[in-house]
């Protein structure tokens, strides 16, 4: 009786399965790497992006506002539109707030998130002494992401009704 090999024999079926395991790992390995890669360019376009709407929103706002309220400092700014009502913006903790006050209220209510993860949030005025004067204010920005990078964004709006009036 004659012998053939019709199969494999065990060491190449183990070299074989040793060859594929050793290929499944590399391309695990770099899929892990592009997965954390996507993943970091991910969390730094969320931080941009909540500061880019955060300071749009803020600046659309000056922009339509009335005056500047007194009470008004390099850390809060506190606005008002033609119909009376008050608008305040505030850092608490790492969250950028908008908090309104309605004509005839006595308090600011409805303390709303705008954007997290702010790290700085700055106003100064074209009147630094006294921000209820002034028509311009800059809005300085500055977000986080997960792993701690910073993002800043800063811009400068003018109160259209106090420079278009004239200041009154």
């Amino acid at each position: 009786m004659k012998w053939r090999c019709k199969g494999f024999t065990l060491i190449e079926t183990i070299l074989a399965a040793s060859l594929m395991l050793i290929l499944l790992a590399a391309a695990l390995s770099i899929l892990t790497a592009g997965l954390n890669w996507w993943q970091r360019g991910w969390e730094r376009m969320d931080a941009q992006q909540n500061a880019r709407v955060a300071l749009a929103y803020m600046a659309r706002e000056v922009q339509a506002a009335k005056e500047i309220v007194s009470g008004s400092d390099a850390g809060t700014l506190i606005i008002a539109d033609a119909a009376g009502n008050q608008y305040k913006y505030l850092l608490s903790g790492d969250n950028l707030q908008r908090a309104v006050k309605n004509k005839g209220s006595l308090s600011f209510s409805g303390y709303n998130l705008l954007a997290y993860g702010v790290q700085v949030l700055e106003f100064s005025y074209d009147q630094p002494g006294a921000p209820e004067e002034s028509k311009v204010v800059t809005i300085h920005l500055v977000t986080s992401d997960a792993r701690g990078r910073d993002f800043a964004v800063t811009t400068a709006a003018a109160l259209r009704l106090k420079v278009m009036n004239g200041g009154s």
